[in-house]
């Protein structure tokens, strides 16, 4: 079975964290007493990936530094980074030429959610879960008849799944020129998410996969750190 590529976006400054970061990148607020860019390569390795694109940006330097002689890793900067993430995503491009996995590094996974990620895709693909109650900062995702993403949005008050913050891509060509129309249209200050929107628009919508009944954390806020802190305490999730 040919080998994923990871893609982690790790460029953000964590404004909304606070005084948690304390100036130092988003990647390496600590939950669990380990840096959540720790917590996304290890779920990252359990897809034994090809290789691992690690995209930063706010206080590179200081994540160069805490990712030092780790091996398999392809660190990358997007001096960007106060314009929207799809410039990491772009960032990361030159590395990429095959099947590869996007993810965030604000986000931690129960390592069971590794066996629904990993079998191939024959088509872009984003996760989604119908088991959380969505606010209104959540990426929310209307499907279709078929299973494909139709809308997916923030903004949307008719849906029926939530993103979860990854997405599959198996061929990038048609892929990354949704990305590079919706630059053209949008500008800088987008986000990866409104290439899944594209991709609904054409003729081929984004597949779905379902990763239910498994959960995940979100690590955006100061609440959403502490209630983190708890789950991790309760159960092991490396």
């Amino acid at each position: 079975m040919p080998r994923v590529q990871v893609v982690l976006l790790a460029a953000g400054l964590g404004s909304r964290l606070g005084a948690l970061t304390g100036g130092i990148p988003k990647a390496l607020v600590e939950v669990g007493g380990e840096p959540l860019v720790v917590h996304a390569l290890r779920f990252a390795a359990r897809l034994a990936p090809s290789r691992t694109v690690v995209v930063g940006g706010f206080g590179f330097p200081q994540l160069a530094a805490a990712l030092a002689g780790r091996t398999g890793i392809t660190l990358v900067e997007n001096q960007r980074f106060r314009d929207g993430n799809l410039l990491s995503l772009m960032a990361a491009r030159p590395h990429l030429d095959d099947d590869f996995l996007l993810l965030n590094v604000d986000h931690i996974y129960r390592p069971a959610i590794a066996e629904v990620v990993r079998p191939a895709v024959a088509e872009v693909t984003a996760f989604i879960d119908i088991d959380r109650r969505l606010g209104a900062d959540d990426m929310k995702v209307e499907r279709d008849g078929a299973g494909r993403v139709r809308r997916i949005a923030k903004t949307l008050t008719t849906f029926d799944a939530g993103y979860v913050g990854m997405t599959r891509v198996p061929r990038p060509g048609a892929y990354f020129a949704a990305a590079d129309a919706v630059l053209a249209a949008d500008g800088p200050a987008t986000h990866v998410e409104r290439v899944l929107a594209r991709l609904a628009e054409g003729t081929a919508p984004p597949l779905c996969r379902d990763i239910s009944g498994h959960g995940w954390l979100e690590v955006d806020t100061p609440d959403e750190r502490v209630t983190a802190e708890e789950a991790l305490r309760g159960e092991r999730w490396r």
